[in-house]
């Protein structure tokens, strides 16, 4: 009679051993230990402020063809979002290094004084002024672009650009603001 041949466990426990000890522990001390993040925090910023410089310059190519205050409404919110947006970027940088844009906040003055008499037809002269500021904030949305290089520094011409552009905006609005 033949005897059934035992098993034998000689290279099965080493990878028995380590599928259920080994590795395990291996994940955990991977998750216990800090991660550190290679993405610079003011690239972000700034990616998400060009976003919002985005979302402006269409709303304002958009603004262009209306004829009545109320659907201004959109334009404004995303206006404050971008100027928002862009004040914690000024923060994180240094107001010495990067102009604030003053004149978004006038654009969203100038968008609420049309909307305060509520639902009526624009004016040539308001119609004239929004294609204006449409106009500058398309060239300060151009300069926004490259406000950055890629190991996250101003460069200084394409702030000046913006700045440039920024009270061209100003003086647009000026002249309706303060007649």
């Amino acid at each position: 009679m033949m005897r059934p041949k035992r098993f034998r466990a000689g290279a099965v426990l080493p990878v028995l051993l380590f599928i259920l000890l080994i590795w395990p522990a291996y994940q955990l001390y991977g998750l216990l230990q800090p991660h550190s993040s290679t993405e610079n925090p003011m690239i972000m910023l700034y990616e998400v402020a060009h976003f919002q410089m985005n979302l402006l310059n269409g709303s304002m190519q958009e603004a262009k063809r209306y004829d009545t205050a109320t659907p201004l409404n959109k334009v404004k919110l995303v206006a404050y979002s971008t100027v928002y947006t862009h004040e914690r970027l000024v923060k994180a940088v240094g107001a010495k290094k990067l102009t604030s844009l003053a004149g978004l906040s006038r654009f969203v003055e100038f968008v609420t004084v049309l909307q305060m008499s509520g639902e009526r037809q624009l004016t040539d002269t308001e119609k004239e002024i929004l294609g204006n500021a449409a106009d500058h904030i398309a060239t300060m949305y151009e300069s926004y672009a490259h406000l950055f290089n890629a190991s996250g520094q101003i460069i200084s011409s394409k702030n000046d650009e913006l700045q440039s552009a920024e009270q061209q905006l100003i003086s647009a609005l000026e002249r309706y603001l303060k007649p």
